[in-house]
C-alpha cells in the first residue's frame, strides 16, 4: 500500500486499551502510523489465507500416488463418449 494512494474505503475497528497499545508500539517500532500497520499486517495475512486456499500442495507420497492415478486412469465409458459427443453449449455473453 503507497502512501500516494488515494484512499476512500474506511473501516473502523473496536479493540482493548492493551492490544491498541500494543498494536501502536509494534507500529513505532517498524517506523509506521497505527492505521498503516494495521493495514499491511492485515493484507499480509489475507494475501497467505487467499493463496493457501487457492494451491493444492501434495506431499512427496501425495505425488506419487496422483501419478499413478493419472497413470491407471480407466478406459471411457460409453456413457462419457456419448457426452464427449455432444455439440458444446452455447457462449454465454458478459
Amino acid at each position: 500500500m503507497t502512501a500516494t494512494a488515494l484512499k476512500s474505503a474506511r473501516m473502523e475497528l473496536k479493540t482493548t486499551a492493551d492490544a491498541k497499545e500494543l498494536l501502536n508500539k509494534a507500529a513505532l517500532l517498524d517506523g509506521m502510523d497505527l492505521s498503516s500497520f494495521v493495514m499491511s499486517s492485515a493484507i499480509e495475512k489475507a494475501r497467505k489465507v487467499l493463496l493457501a486456499h487457492a494451491a493444492i500442495t501434495l506431499s512427496k507420497e501425495g505425488q506419487l500416488n496422483l501419478a499413478r492415478l493419472v497413470m491407471q486412469s480407466p478406459k471411457p465409458t460409453k456413457a462419457m463418449k456419448d457426452l464427449m459427443a455432444l455439440p458444446p453449449l452455447p457462449q454465454q455473453k458478459k
